[in-house]
């Protein structure tokens, strides 16, 4: 309506507009609010805009993020699969299958245990430096045991074949099979025949201290029970 006109009458040719004023501000909360979630769906569509312009002008990022994962992945499993591979073949330089050192374990209850040889009664810790084997019955050991033997009487210590009850007679028998000059020794307490298993090698030191080595028959390493034992 242009000023000094009647109110029914509007020279500017624009269609008539109602304009209601509110009284109090607060009226229009709920379009300023609109407004304001018009402008941040306006900006989401620029971001989404962006975005996809990036991916469309840049169209090897996804592939090489993907051709990345697929190579760690594989990296993963073959450093995996040599770990494992490393821990059962064991140390460097170890033949793969190899038997471990024997491990010798001390024994001093064993010290005052009585054995008898050739008739005469003896602690075991008085017959140091000594080896004395101990074979079980159907012990298919006879090898280890010859070759305990031969270590021990090339070291020049004393070697004794053990064994307990009345079976001095197989005793004496297989000592001959042995070699060696191997003495057999009765365990009269019969304390060295308890508890061990397979193929065992009773170590007595000159200074009396007992130690043993047992499952012998499967043992590569018979020349180390000597050093071991300190004999």
């Amino acid at each position: 309506m242009s000023p000094g006109s009647d109110p029914e009458r509007d020279d500017t040719g624009l269609p008539p507009v109602d304009v209601e004023i509110p009284d109090d501000a607060r009226e229009l909360d709920r379009d300023v609010q609109a407004y304001h979630r018009e402008l941040r769906a306006q900006r989401r569509n620029q971001r989404s805009r962006r975005v996809h312009g990036l991916l469309s002008r840049d169209s090897m990022v996804v592939p090489l993020l993907i051709c990345c994962l697929v190579f760690a992945l594989i990296s993963g499993t073959l450093l995996t699969l040599f770990t494992a591979t490393s821990i059962d073949q064991g140390v460097p330089g170890q033949a793969a299958g190899a038997q471990p050192a024997p491990v010798m374990t001390p024994a001093p209850r064993l010290a005052t245990d009585a054995v008898t040889v050739a008739g005469n009664r003896h602690q075991l810790r008085s017959l140091g430096p000594a080896v004395l084997l101990m074979v079980p019955a159907r012990c298919s050991c006879a090898v280890q045991a010859e070759e305990i033997a031969s270590l021990a009487q090339g070291a020049g210590v004393y070697h004794y074949l053990l064994y307990t009850g009345d079976s001095s007679v197989q005793a004496r028998r297989l000592a001959l099979e042995l070699g060696h000059n191997i003495v057999p020794a009765q365990d009269v307490t019969g304390g060295l025949d308890k508890g061990f298993k397979g193929l065992t090698a009773f170590i007595v030191t000159a200074q009396g201290s007992v130690s043993y080595f047992q499952q012998l028959e499967t043992s590569q390493h018979l020349s180390e029970l000597l050093q071991l034992g300190n004999v």
